[in-house]
């Protein structure tokens, strides 16, 4: 099964599809931060809730994060 998930950083808009069987909405959040390069420190030290992360991603400039199941194949 896939997801996609999508993420706003720089103004710029980030569609990437994501090989895994569950995704919760906090680690839709913690993969945009870890894919887009953008965190400093290890997740391990990282807010231990959704809202928490959320907010810690939105003062770095990661904002929009949403995720799905993606539909189809992979080509």
């Amino acid at each position: 099964m896939s997801y996609t998930v999508c993420y706003t950083i720089d103004n710029k808009r980030i569609v990437t599809r994501l090989q895994v069987e569950n995704l919760t909405p906090y680690a839709a959040v913690a993969y945009a931060l870890l894919e887009s390069g953008m965190v400093e420190g290890e997740p391990h030290t990282w807010p231990p809730s959704y809202e928490g992360l959320v907010e810690a991603a939105r003062k770095i400039g990661l904002t929009d994060v949403c995720f799905h199941r993606t539909l189809g194949k992979k080509r």
